[in-house]
């Protein structure tokens, strides 16, 4: 029988047992046919079981001659044991990963005072798959728990330790499916949307990723004497390169913004502008303009230095009002951080537009319930009442 990549003979029928096996003491590092592992497939050789395979700590044994031969662990507790320590290291090492992921995420939505990840696609999408992997690594650790507790109270009845968890198995490769689909999307919509320079940090993870796993399995496959270190060694270096060259591209898409700001602005693009004032820019290198666009919301950063006044401010717009007050609440929390004040004016424009001014400065805050905008440090050549009425009129009046 012969399929696309594989052909199949066909053999006289066998009863094959396996067991799996797990051996705490090899480590992610010792690659395959550690000297440990050697002298154990021997020792299980000599009881009946042939070695089939391996993955880190997990062995398979198989065994055709007698069905009813022994176990490779006949000590139901010694088995437990040496399953939950092998274990209990992972789940350590991934709940690490979920703590600083968990940390990542709420240091992002909630202690930062910047919310541009509202406007930002992409970001959106690694929180999403990043809450994803947060559920995937729980759902792993409860279960280690779960499974642990219930096989303490089935050793002091003297059953049978049940490794049954199919269950939960399932719903964690159902959400690794999903991670998939999720990150092919995310790679199409970059590659249609243009942000080549999210491609080329993928690409460069992806490849270091690929050529550190290439690297280590040769070092496993290979006559080295001390494959642990070297693979260490391999694994740390590896990791600086990564971090550096992350940080390198970060950098240079920085100051590539930085320095790459369009000169040839079009006015009108914008709700605020410095002829809505009567005045010009002293010259174009002035200009600094931010924007970002996303499904949920678009923020616009715009600061031009004029010949009577300098205009700068933030905006963020958006369709649906629960991400306004998050950003209203947010900002309103960091200034109370901080200590800093904001005064509430009472103005003659219409009742859901609030305005705030900031006590030491002429800085201020306007929002509607779809509509935010900072005026910072407004010159007072012009009048307040003034600022305030073209600013309604040019960002919140339909």
């Amino acid at each position: 029988m012969r399929g696309y990549l594989l052909k199949f003979k066909r053999i006289e029928p066998k009863k094959i047992k396996y067991s799996v096996d797990i051996m705490d003491k090899i480590s992610f590092f010792d690659g395959k046919n550690s000297e440990s592992a050697l002298e154990y497939r021997e020792y299980c050789k000599a009881a009946g079981w042939e070695f089939v395979c391996e993955r880190e700590k997990i062995q398979i044994y198989c065994s055709e001659s007698d069905l009813s031969n022994n176990p490779i662990h006949t000590d139901e507790e010694e088995k437990f044991n040496c399953i939950f320590k092998a274990s209990l290291k992972h789940v350590l090492s991934s709940l690490i990963m979920i703590l600083s992921v968990v940390y990542i995420q709420y240091i992002t939505i909630f202690r930062s005072y910047n919310v541009n990840f509202l406007a930002n696609d992409i970001q959106i999408f690694l929180l999403f798959i990043l809450s994803i992997f947060i559920i995937h690594g729980v759902i792993g650790v409860v279960n280690f728990v779960i499974w642990g507790v219930k096989g303490k109270v089935a050793l002091k009845k003297g059953d049978v330790v049940s490794y049954n968890c199919f269950k939960a198995m399932k719903v964690r490769l159902v959400l690794n499916n999903i991670s998939i689909l999720l990150m092919l999307s995310l790679i199409i919509y970059m590659g249609t949307s243009g942000e080549a320079y999210m491609l080329k940090l993928l690409v460069l993870i992806l490849l270091a990723t690929g050529l550190l796993s290439i690297i280590m399995n040769f070092i496993s496959r290979s006559n080295c004497k001390d494959k642990k270190t070297l693979n260490i060694i391999v694994y740390v270096v590896f990791t600086i390169i990564i971090f550096i060259g992350i940080n390198v591209l970060v950098f240079s898409e920085v100051f590539s913004k930085i320095n790459s700001s369009d000169t040839k602005i079009e006015e009108e693009n914008y709700p605020i502008v410095l002829n809505d004032f009567n005045d010009k820019s002293i010259n174009d290198e002035g200009k600094h303009i931010d924007e970002e666009k996303g499904i949920l919301a678009s923020t616009l950063y715009y600061s031009v230095k004029g010949e009577r006044i300098d205009l700068s401010y933030d905006l963020f717009e958006s369709d649906y009002k629960w991400t306004v007050e998050y950003v209203v609440n947010k900002k309103m929390d960091w200034l109370k951080k901080f200590n800093i004040k904001y005064i509430k004016k009472e103005t003659n424009l219409p009742s859901e537009i609030q305005v705030y001014k900031k006590e030491d400065r002429n800085t201020y805050l306007m929002f509607s319930d779809n509509k935010i905008i900072e005026i910072n440090d407004w010159n007072e050549i012009l009048s307040e009442d003034e600022l305030l009425n073209k600013s309604y009129e040019k960002v919140f009046k339909e």
